[in-house]
């Protein structure tokens, strides 16, 4: 069964739920969260989306992120990520919330991304959801801004937009 995304409007309101394809193809804003995990150094946690992602596959992308399904909060969600996509749980801190827009072949892609902070041991051990995450890497701050710039296609949007905004 198809997972049912929370739809809003440009005002982040709740106006339904539907499938990310529906989204996708309409133009609908869903709200997505954003882990951006840092370790004892100030390092961040950077994943490799898997090939079978059917948006931005094959690209780094923050900790770990998803989309706010029918009946969750942005808390809940950021947590159950967390847990699924590497395997670990840590405490989490609001940092931001931002608008984008990307247009992947026929769809537009809308979402409002709530991004949050945390910390942990690079030394803990993470658990790899090895159909969405192909692998994961720790970033120096200036190595991954150095990246992101020459390299843009390397990584989602949404992650380059948290690091410009951010960070």
């Amino acid at each position: 069964m198809s997972e049912r995304i929370i739809f809003v409007d440009e005002n982040d309101t709740q106006v339904g739920v539907g499938s990310r394809e529906e989204a996708w193809a309409n133009g609908i804003y869903v709200r997505i969260v954003r882990a951006i995990l840092r370790d004892e150094h100030g390092r961040i946690l950077s994943q490799h989306r898997s090939a079978l992602k059917k948006s931005y596959p094959e690209r780094w992308t923050d900790s770990a992120s998803g989309h706010v399904d029918s009946g969750e909060t942005c808390n809940s969600t950021i947590e159950r990520e967390m847990s699924e996509e590497i395997g670990i749980s840590t405490q989490l801190t609001f940092i931001g919330k931002f608008k984008s827009e990307d247009t992947v072949g026929a769809n537009t892609i809308r979402e409002f991304n709530t991004i949050y902070e945390g910390t942990v041991d690079s030394t803990v051990k993470l658990i790899l959801q090895t159909d969405e995450v192909s692998e994961i890497r720790w970033f120096e701050l200036d190595e991954l801004k150095s990246r992101m710039a020459r390299n843009p296609s390397e990584f989602t949007p949404g992650f380059r937009q948290t690091i410009e905004l951010y960070y």
